[in-house]
């Protein structure tokens, strides 16, 4: 009997370690899968520290650009559109520069963003045309006015966005209107979008200025001040349009026009030159 007991006590025993066999195995292979881990995140970071990673890919890049190379996947020819204005010597010569490469090595980002360092350049594209060709697509700022920030501060060149233009030479746009104040690049898009649906008072403009941030005064043939309201303004430019269309308003001779009250027009005349004339000799008399 006590051999039998013995014997069942054994056999319990067995199937005890049995049973706990594969709890211990599965964290045995879990200590190893972890050490694993640690050992690759260490190496990783030595791997970065030694200048491994940057090697292999500069490796990985030269023998891409290897066999594009040998399979004709070179830079023979760059084309451009949408140039009006940007210097065209400048132009070739940015895009010429990659000429020879490989064009699967060219960074076209680099590339774009050297495009939109040129003066007229306000975005730009550059797509590979597979097996040789960089095609660029530009697209430029337009010219929209002139701006002055105060009296005696530098005049600049600003686009339809309100953004200046960097460019050195004003003779060219010495035609466009000039807009002054704080501020007023920014709001001269709105002003000229309701002046185009007004071309009789748009061509007459030549001077735009931002009072207060909040409305613009016009000057009309560089003599007529007419002020608008801060709000409105497509309907007081239309009244003075009709107006002007009706008598011939902005001919005679007229100082200022107040359009700041709906539905009126405030008209200050200027003084006649006899009358002028006429006071100064009564005082030097």
């Amino acid at each position: 009997m006590r051999q039998v007991n013995r014997l069942s006590q054994r056999f319990r025993a067995a199937m005890r370690r049995e049973r706990e066999r594969p709890w211990r195995r599965r964290l045995g292979r879990a200590g190893v899968g972890l050490a694993l881990v640690l050992l690759l995140l260490g190496g990783g970071g030595w791997a970065l520290s030694s200048g491994l990673v940057t090697r292999l890919a500069q490796q990985s890049r030269d023998l891409l650009d290897r066999a594009a190379r040998a399979a004709g996947l070179v830079v023979r020819e760059v084309t451009a559109e949408g140039r009006v204005r940007t210097d065209q010597r400048e132009l070739v010569k940015l895009l010429e520069s990659r000429m020879g490469a490989s064009i699967l090595s060219v960074e076209l980002n680099e590339l774009k963003n050297q495009l939109e360092g040129l003066p007229w350049v306000k975005s730009a594209a550059v797509r590979r045309q597979l097996p040789g060709t960089l095609h660029a697509v530009i697209e430029e700022h337009r010219p929209l006015a002139l701006w002055r920030e105060r009296e005696g501060a530098r005049v600049r060149l600003i686009d339809e966005e309100g953004a200046i233009v960097p460019v050195a030479d004003l003779r060219p746009f010495s035609g466009l209107p000039l807009v002054t104040g704080k501020g007023a690049p920014a709001a001269a898009k709105e002003l000229f979008a309701h002046l185009a649906r007004e071309p009789l008072i748009a061509k007459r403009t030549t001077v735009a200025s931002l009072v207060g941030g909040r409305r613009w005064n016009l000057y009309l043939d560089g003599r007529v001040e007419v002020r608008l309201p801060a709000e409105g303004v497509g309907e007081a430019l239309a009244r003075l349009a009709a107006e002007e269309k009706a008598n011939g308003l902005l001919d005679r001779a007229v100082e200022a026009i107040d359009l700041r009250t709906p539905d009126w027009i405030v008209v200050r005349v200027a003084e006649p030159p006899a009358k002028r004339t006429a006071v100064g000799a009564g005082r030097g008399a």
